[in-house]
């Protein structure tokens, strides 16, 4: 029969295997998919791009439970940024909006979950290496029958300005507050801010590819991605203020494409969106006299939408990458999307409880060793004649 001691030592060594097979998952889930979770090495651009986090709050009034829940979510989500970022070295990271759970939380707990926003999760994100994107939506600012002087401000004095370009020597990225652009908005200040940028971008005549950047993504057919086109207002007051939408409407997708892209650019684009959290991906062709979508092809002078799938633990804590290759002798871009998943937020949890457990065992058991082992026989010495 196996002794209590014995036992408690196989307990501990399987245990100990298990323990190491988790974190080893934790810390290398992305080199078991190098296809789709590396850069290619000779990527002149390489954005690390992370949808709606979503992170949620809490108040005095909270159960334990949740605090606990809600403060390991931060580093669940903050271990994707940390391992990926420091393992893929991107030049640019954006995260695709909704970073907050709710455009309704007052301004003290607004700056709380900033500062866990960038103490927690996304760290160094002021930093100049890797440019860093912070995108506005829904849940930061609300749709544009909800988009208010006050939360604007708020999400500006934290994470910068809604609607603003960057251009490089031969390529440029567009962040675009596509909130504004369908209505009606309870603020007609910030409709006619989206639409003036959007004007002094289709005046710039830039040449060369265009990286789109923005929260809600394009109009297209209901059955191209898992969310239709929707729009909801307030119908209880009589402006019917814009309440939901799911994707843009025509109007303001055409407007968007003819602006950033325009009609003919041999260059054609990339955009990147959040808002849909099962992420999708889809074409968009100029036909002579409108753009039009259709289900992904990989087809030059045509601008790909890709939308960013949630980095939130149920739909499997993703990040996307997209990489960009410029040709010096044939002067053109290429670029490529691919989905890298870690896992749900349980296999995190998991591997930090089991290694807790793990731990404490051990040292209890090294520590009961030494205190219950019996002494050693005394010895005299040996006398010598």
């Amino acid at each position: 029969m196996i002794s209590p001691r014995r036992a408690v030592r196989v307990l501990l060594t399987v245990l100990g295997l298990i323990t190491l097979g988790l974190n080893l998952y934790i810390y290398n889930y992305d080199r078991l998919d190098v296809a789709n979770c590396r850069f290619g090495p000779e990527s002149d651009i390489r954005l690390l791009a992370f949808g709606d986090p979503q992170i949620r709050g809490s108040d005095q009034n909270t159960p334990l439970r949740t605090r606990l829940d809600i403060f390991g979510n931060d580093y669940f989500l903050g271990h994707i940024y940390r391992l990926l970022t420091k393992r893929l070295d991107p030049t640019h990271v954006a995260v695709m909006g909704d970073l907050f759970s709710s455009q309704w939380i007052g301004d003290q707990e607004f700056h709380h979950r900033a500062k866990r926003y960038k103490e927690r999760i996304f760290t160094h994100w002021d930093s100049p290496h890797p440019v860093f994107i912070n995108v506005s939506g829904n849940h930061d600012i609300g749709y544009a029958g909800e988009m208010t002087t006050p939360r604007v401000r708020r999400f500006r004095h934290e994470f910068g300005e809604l609607n603003y370009v960057r251009e490089y020597d031969n390529w440029r990225f567009v962040v675009l507050n596509t909130l504004a652009l369908d209505g009606p908005a309870v603020d007609d200040k910030f409709p006619k801010e989206t639409a003036e940028f959007l004007d002094e971008l289709k005046d710039s005549q830039f040449v060369g590819p265009t990286v789109l950047i923005t929260h809600v993504p394009l109009h297209k057919p209901a059955g191209i991605c898992r969310d239709g086109p929707s729009f909801t207002y307030y119908t209880d007051y009589p402006e019917n203020w814009l309440r939901s939408q799911n994707h843009l409407s025509y109007e303001a997708t055409q407007r968007v494409l003819n602006s950033v892209f325009t009609p003919g650019n041999p260059y054609g684009g990339v955009m990147l969106a959040g808002h849909d959290h099962e992420g999708c991906k889809a074409t968009y062709f100029y036909d002579g006299s409108e753009w039009k979508a259709y289900p992904y092809q990989s087809v030059s002078s045509s601008v790909q939408e890709y939308t960013v799938k949630s980095m939130m633990g149920e739909y499997g804590g993703n990040a996307a990458l997209l990489s960009g290759v410029f040709d010096k002798t044939a002067m053109t871009w290429s670029f490529k999307y691919s989905l890298c998943p870690f896992a749900v937020q349980h296999v995190w949890w998991v591997t930090k409880v089991v290694t807790i457990i793990t731990i404490a065992l051990t040292l209890s058991y090294g520590l009961l060793h030494i205190i219950t082992a019996p002494p050693r026989p005394h010895t005299p010495p040996i006398k010598k004649d």
